[in-house]
């Protein structure tokens, strides 16, 4: 399949791009330029060159690379312009699927559990636990604390008008080897010799989490997998851990001994700004795309590896 991924040069694209060449697509990654995907094992994929508008446009470099299917990352957030202009150009392509990158921001559970600035956050939530893709409510406006412009329900929404396959990939909180993953916080503290341990009303805090090659693999399979019509499927890891395991575990695999004391929520700095657990169901992504690795504990031991590394 000739597979034209739209911004895949940062997190999550070059993971999903090298293992889309390894499943024996072809593949054009459309972008600026600015950030030239790394890995010689990207050499094999077409280069595409230009502004989003540009690529996207009728006549563009994308219709005339004549894709098969589109893959969105919606790089420097979600709208439902960016989602109009893609689903232009897969309609003037003959494109029949999209699969487009969204978040589990998307739930109304988010909101509640303060996700953004906690200006939405409640003391009694109305979803239960795990999030399910056909069960649990959207949103009906972007979560607060989102920067403008961005909002991922909108992106569903106008691509729900797709006359074709759509596959909307909800991630949890993407972890991996890049200096932008969250688990940097905390591995940031050990290089520093913090020992004492800030933790949040005891460190309950849990935004599902995501080892980036899921959502590679998530990308792989949702071409091949992926249901007729507008589907969507949330991408977590089958378990996870909340803010004060998590930084346990970092702990032991750095060899560090934290002094960890509880703090009130609203007076310590930390990257999980949830006040209630924001959990999601991944049996779509397990039994419907058959998605079951990588196992988290390496994962995450990849992820600490790297960014401990790189701060050496």
């Amino acid at each position: 399949m000739r597979v034209a991924f739209v911004g895949g040069t940062k997190f999550v694209g070059p993971v999903a791009v090298r293992l889309l060449l390894e499943a024996g697509h072809e593949v054009a990654v459309a972008h600026s330029g600015e950030h030239e995907p790394p890995g010689d094992g990207l050499a094999s994929a077409d280069h595409l060159h230009g502004s989003r508008e540009e690529m996207l446009a009728a006549g563009g470099l994308v219709e005339r690379w004549r894709p098969d299917a589109l893959v969105d990352t919606f790089a420097g957030g979600a709208s439902a312009s960016k989602a109009a202009a893609l689903r232009g150009c897969a309609e003037r392509c003959g494109v029949g699927q999209i699969v487009a990158i969204s978040s589990l921001d998307v739930y109304h559970h988010c909101v509640e559990a303060g996700l953004g600035d906690g200006s939405g956050a409640v003391a009694l939530p109305s979803e239960p636990v795990p999030l399910r893709e056909d069960v649990s409510a959207l949103r009906d406006r972007p979560y607060p604390g989102a920067h403008e412009g961005h909002d991922n329900v909108a992106m569903e929404a106008e691509l729900r008008g797709f006359d074709g396959r759509v596959t909307a990939l909800r991630p949890g909180t993407i972890y991996g080897p890049h200096p932008d993953t969250r688990e940097g916080f905390i591995v940031a503290k050990v290089r520093r010799g913090e020992r004492r341990l800030e933790l949040p009303d005891g460190g309950v805090q849990l935004f599902h989490r995501v080892a980036v090659e899921r959502v590679g693999r998530a990308v792989v399979a949702a071409l091949e997998l992926a249901p007729d019509g507008f589907w969507a499927c949330n991408v977590v890891d089958p378990v996870d851990r909340d803010y004060a395991s998590l930084a346990g575990a970092i702990g032991r695999l750095l060899d560090w001994e934290w002094e960890p004391v509880s703090v009130p929520f609203s007076s310590s700095e930390h990257p999980w700004h949830v006040t209630h657990a924001v959990l999601a169901s991944d049996e779509r992504l397990r039994h419907v795309l058959g998605v079951t690795e990588p196992d988290p504990d390496a994962a995450l031991e990849e992820c600490v590896r790297w960014l401990w590394g790189r701060s050496c």
